[in-house]
């Protein structure tokens, strides 16, 4: 079953609790992400719409080149 609708619901613990609706209105899935988790969906986001539109050789660069700048934050 493919969801079609989702609800964030922020968590006391800063968490966010996700829930995946189908056309019919009923909840399919239901799923808990940590803030640190959500704060990373931009990057994925961008990755996975330049594996579409570019090609996954083009996703996997742009997130190694994101992995160089980690590793020189951290002093690797």
């Amino acid at each position: 079953m493919t969801a079609s609708g989702f609800d964030f619901e922020p968590l006391l613990n800063s968490d966010v609790l996700i829930q995946f609706f189908a056309d019919d209105g009923q909840r399919i899935n239901t799923q808990v992400i940590t803030r640190e988790c959500l704060a990373r969906l931009p990057v994925v986001i961008h990755a996975l719409f330049l594996a579409v539109e570019k090609g996954q050789e083009a996703a996997q660069t742009f997130l190694k080149s994101l992995t160089i700048v980690e590793d020189r934050r951290d002093g690797r």
